[in-house]
């Protein structure tokens, strides 16, 4: 019996640890397989720096914006933004979703 409830604690931490660590974005420049998105350094028109990141999954690049600007605590302000993904959409007629940030001060 004890055997049989540790076990299912241990199956329950686990697949709780396995969501937190894939649903957590790469906070670091280019490719994060975990959020399918790709991020890169940018000049925008105003000629400060920003952060472009293009996605293939609803919430990607949200998840990628928010771990980009860690160090403001995910805060962040949009500058461009393109074929934004929602839940249920066709990715083939919409086409890549991209989004230009900038991490806030």
């Amino acid at each position: 019996m004890v055997a049989r409830s540790t076990v299912r604690w241990m199956l329950v931490l686990g697949v709780a640890g396995l969501a937190t660590a894939c649903g957590v974005g790469k906070g670091t420049m280019g490719n994060d397989p975990a959020t399918e998105s790709q991020a890169s350094t940018v000049t925008w028109s105003d000629g400060k720096p920003a952060v472009s990141i293009s996605c293939k999954t609803p919430g990607g690049c949200q998840a990628r914006a928010v771990a980009v600007c860690g160090k403001t605590s995910g805060d962040y302000t949009v500058l461009k933004m393109e074929n934004m993904p929602t839940r249920g959409d066709m990715t083939e007629v919409r086409g890549p979703a991209s989004v230009v940030i900038r991490c806030s001060s």
